[in-house]
């Protein structure tokens, strides 16, 4: 991860997640640099496929929990662009999987 996400101008939830990535994961997206509007969504970026992207964000969402948002580099049918309403721990599985490809 390409800075300390204690440091992100982001609510307690968001870094929580951010700190709460797996060693793999972290060392294999990037936080996108945002003008730090909205500290309830951050942008994360594949270190080699800067179009492979995840959002996570809180809007919308029940107490405790996460939405993604999906990009990929070129459309793949059938594949999952956005789930709700998942748990700390469902955000990074899926993150990790996102982030394996």
């Amino acid at each position: 991860m390409n800075c300390n996400p204690w440091a992100v101008p982001k609510s307690r939830e968001i870094r929580r997640l951010l700190v709460s990535l797996d060693e793999h994961v972290a060392d294999s997206c990037d936080i996108v640099a945002d003008d730090g509007a909205d500290p309830h969504i951050v942008t994360l970026r594949h270190n080699e496929l800067a179009a492979l992207r995840a959002h996570v964000y809180q809007q919308g969402q029940r107490a405790g929990t996460y939405g993604i948002f999906y990009e990929f580099p070129h459309p793949v049918p059938g594949i999952l662009e956005s789930e709700e309403n998942l748990p700390l721990p469902k955000v990074l599985a899926s993150l990790a999987m996102h982030f394996d490809a």
